[in-house]
């Protein structure tokens, strides 16, 4: 009823408009030399609106069009990204599956319609080395810097990554050391470089990065100790081919919390031991003394058994000493064993006996069982003697074939 009633309106509009024009005609005159044009009022009104009427059809289609061709490029423009994307994920998924041929391949297609390829080329780096193609590898990088100069320190950790799985230690120390110094403190940086220096046995470099690991966080304060002690561990094994003032040196160096260690002050004295036939008593001294303070303070197997080598002037005060330890840390079979050395030096032959038994039942020791049979063969029980031997000899023979 109301589209009706609209039309209706405009037919008696219409109607009226069209009675105006007849009842007051118009002209429209137009010159233009040598031309004049005489047209009626009405027909010029309407050819205004006609010509009006195109001229907005036709921008409006201009408009239509520009915004296809916009629509059409951005359709083609998501659908290059959505290919690429697809190639760049399944490479990625190849690269994860060890299908490393296919992943260089798929990451090399994803790359060319990539807006950001640093994804592409640092895993095809990747996938390329694990092939053995090494050019490849360096050619990938090297492309990465170019297009992402600002992404260099996530470059230059997979670079340095790679060259450490390579086994390249030396441009991987090379490439670290100069992403330290962009990014000092950089938790994988230190983390890498902890990791170089423990595979060249580079413990001095190790030793110097340690603080820097403890403040970024890469280690705790327990594993800072640990790191700490190892090192200077290391460093005295290798001090072995050195001379008496390089290990003091060393052990000078070490702090005073870490000259309490049982690990370090073993690894000390085993080579002040290569020097005390050289040094004389001085060092024998120092060796005993460092010993006892340190096994009254903890336990330590290794330390027990240098301290049963040493060459003793006041026997019963030292048997007093190892006593206390037995107390202290129970009847371990190190303690048993110089007790036995011991009491057959101070020639208490029973207490002697008793005590390499003991040191025996808890288990096989070569040093022990040969200890045993030359007591039992002075005391002249030759057979008894004899089966010690027996046993030792064949102690020794397990652990060398072993």
């Amino acid at each position: 009823m109301k589209r009706l009633l609209i039309i209706l309106l405009i037919l008696i509009a219409s109607v009226w408009v069209g009675l105006i024009a007849i009842r007051h005609a118009g002209f429209l005159l137009i010159v233009y030399q040598p031309w004049m044009i005489q047209m009626p009022l009405w027909f010029a009104l309407i050819c205004f609106l006609v010509f009006f009427g195109l001229f907005y059809f036709l921008i409006d289609s201009f408009d239509r069009l520009g915004f296809l061709w916009f629509r059409m490029k951005s359709w083609l423009h998501l659908r290059r990204e959505h290919q690429s994307y697809s190639k760049t994920q399944r490479g990625l998924a190849a690269l994860i599956e060890g299908k490393y041929k296919k992943a260089e391949r798929l990451l090399l297609a994803g790359m060319n319609q990539s807006i950001d390829p640093l994804i592409n080329y640092l895993s095809a780096a990747r996938a390329a080395q694990q092939q053995g193609a090494f050019e490849r590898r360096d050619k990938y990088i090297k492309k990465a810097y170019e297009i992402a100069p600002r992404a260099s320190l996530a470059i230059g950790l997979t670079q340095a990554e790679l060259e450490v799985e390579q086994g390249q230690l030396e441009q991987a120390t090379a490439t670290l050391l100069h992403l330290e110094e962009k990014a000092p403190r950089h938790p994988r940086v230190l983390q890498l470089l902890e990791k170089v220096y423990v595979r060249q046995a580079d413990w001095k470099h190790l030793q110097a990065i340690l603080p820097s690991m403890r403040k970024a966080k890469v280690i705790s304060p327990e594993e800072y100790e640990l790191f700490e002690k190892n090192i200077y561990c290391e460093l005295f094994h290798e001090a072995s081919d050195k001379r008496l003032s390089d290990v003091r040196l060393i052990w000078n160096d070490v702090p005073r919390n870490l000259k309490k260690n049982p690990d370090v002050v073993c690894a000390y004295v085993t080579q002040l031991l290569q020097h005390a036939p050289v040094t004389g008593t001085e060092t024998s001294k120092e060796i005993e003394t460092l010993v006892r303070k340190t096994l009254g303070q903890s336990w330590h197997p290794q330390l027990a058994n240098i301290y049963g080598k040493l060459n003793f002037a006041d026997l019963n005060r030292q048997l007093v000493i190892v006593g206390a330890w037995v107390k202290l840390y129970g009847e371990q079979p190190e303690l048993l064993f110089i007790l036995g050395k011991l009491c057959a030096r101070l020639q208490l032959w029973g207490k002697a006996k008793d005590y390499y038994a003991r040191c025996l039942a808890h288990g096989a020791n070569p040093d022990a069982s040969l200890a045993y049979g030359k007591l039992l063969e002075s005391l002249g029980e030759v057979d008894e003697a004899r089966q010690k031997y027996k046993e030792g000899l064949m102690m020794e023979t397990s652990v060398l074939s072993s």
